[in-house]
């Protein structure tokens, strides 16, 4: 694959900063077509929501990745959270981006869980973007594979280990990508307009991606490299978390279902 998309003299165009970005106009301008559904009364409310979503995606992706990845604490743990090029992991997003919506929604005095669930339509389609920014750079790859999709990733400048550049390799980034497009694709076709038709309670949609996203992960640290392994079931980090998740997702759809009816 490619990591520099772009590079003038010393100046680089990383391809994962690209695709990030690219995500996130899409994402952002499907919010901004339903800030009045949201409750939002101001676009610049809405902002107000965007920008705290990229802070706790930050703060939390970068913490739960210095966590997993290096020893707490450690020279290297301080080194890599406040590092420029280091990692993130998506699962330490999902509680960070959580508290980032709902002290916006008590600042701007609208529904959080509505906002919620319109957050989480549009959080598989910018993930989707993420991980194909994830195969461009290198990072997140497979585990060896015979299959003939298997990647080939060369570039010396990609995140693949260098005992593992040029082999086959599963490529769960595309993996990935396809599974948060369906997640997407499920909930904006078919959840969303329940919700806004008033068929739906608000606070499903959420407990439904985060259920769906949980399943989708979890089978994939099975062929995932780089799987941080733990001594509790021979499960890896992400599986325990992704376990966590789907307990959420459980105990919210139950409160959201037996506390509140369809507005």
């Amino acid at each position: 694959m490619h990591p520099v998309l772009l590079q003038i003299g010393r100046f680089k165009l990383f391809s994962y900063g690209v695709l990030i970005a690219l995500g996130g106009v899409v994402t952002v301008r499907f919010w901004l077509s339903r800030r009045a559904k949201m409750g939002f009364r101001k676009d610049e409310d809405l902002w107000l929501l965007v920008n705290a979503i990229l802070l706790g995606g930050f703060v939390g992706g970068r913490v739960l990745f210095v966590f997993e990845y290096t020893r707490p604490f450690s020279r290297d743990f301080w080194t890599t959270l406040f590092g420029v090029n280091e990692g993130f992991s998506v699962l330490g997003a999902f509680a960070s981006v959580t508290l980032g919506v709902y002290l916006t929604c008590r600042w701007a005095k609208v529904e959080f869980f509505r906002v919620m669930d319109y957050v989480c339509v549009g959080a598989p389609l910018w993930h989707a973007f993420g991980r194909l920014g994830c195969l461009m750079a290198g990072c997140c790859y497979g585990i060896p594979t015979r299959l003939p999709w298997g990647i080939r990733f060369t570039d010396p400048r990609s995140m693949v280990e260098p005992a593992l550049r040029g082999v086959p390799l599963h490529p769960t980034q595309l993996y990935e990508a396809a599974g948060n497009l369906l997640i997407f694709t499920g909930l904006y076709r078919f959840a969303l307009p329940r919700l806004e038709s008033g068929r739906l309670s608000s606070g499903m949609i959420t407990a439904a991606y985060f259920a769906s996203y949980g399943v989708l992960r979890f089978f994939l640290e099975f062929i995932r490299a780089d799987a941080v392994p733990t001594p509790f079931l021979g499960l890896s980090a992400g599986q325990e978390l992704c376990l966590a998740l789907g307990a959420g997702a459980v105990v919210l759809a139950l409160y959201r279902r037996r506390s509140c009816t369809p507005s």
